[in-house]
């Protein structure tokens, strides 16, 4: 995570680690404009609010199985 202007934005690898889901498929998502995000240089970067957005959408949904138990 990085910090721009005072907004705070994640590359697609942290995005796709803290979604549990592939680099490949945030890389999908933000493409398509599902997920909202910005190319600076060769990596592509999303904001704190549109990780917000996406999540509230729905789009990405927990993986169904049995949660872990501490």
């Amino acid at each position: 995570m990085i910090e721009i202007g005072g907004v705070r934005v994640f590359d697609v690898r942290e995005v796709a680690k803290k979604f549990r889901v592939s680099v490949p498929t945030i890389r999908r998502y933000v493409k398509s404009g599902r997920l909202p995000g910005q190319r600076m240089g060769v990596k592509w970067y999303i904001s704190e609010a549109g990780l917000n957005e996406f999540f509230l959408r729905g789009y990405i949904k927990p993986k169904k199985g049995k949660a872990k138990q501490k």
